[in-house]
């Protein structure tokens, strides 16, 4: 996997997550609509339990990570205690900026 092409998108949205992480499953359903209202965003998930270099490459340090990249940057990191709400609400304002910009 091409972490660093993966980062470079233009609205990248990469969810690493184990195949045994309850909470995981109930969240990247969530997430994975939610990416959905963005009309140029891509979704990534990762299995750390195949991709062990991810949580090196992305600094994961508990499961599940959220991250949104733009063209290199990160824009948004959320762990474990997901807010959806807030996580949209940070996405539409970054959103905006990157595609009107």
């Amino acid at each position: 996997m091409d972490y660093k092409e993966m980062k470079s998108q233009k609205f990248a949205f990469v969810y690493l997550t184990t195949k045994t992480c309850n909470v995981c499953k109930v969240l990247q359903p969530k997430l994975r609509k939610l990416a959905e209202n963005f009309e140029e965003a891509t979704f990534h998930r990762i299995y750390l339990d195949e991709n062990k270099d991810a949580a090196s490459e992305f600094m994961a340090f508990a499961i599940p990570t959220f991250l949104v990249y733009s063209e290199g940057k990160e824009l948004i990191r959320s762990a474990r205690h997901m807010d959806i709400a807030e996580i949209n609400h940070k996405l539409s304002r970054y959103y905006e900026m990157i595609t009107e910009g």
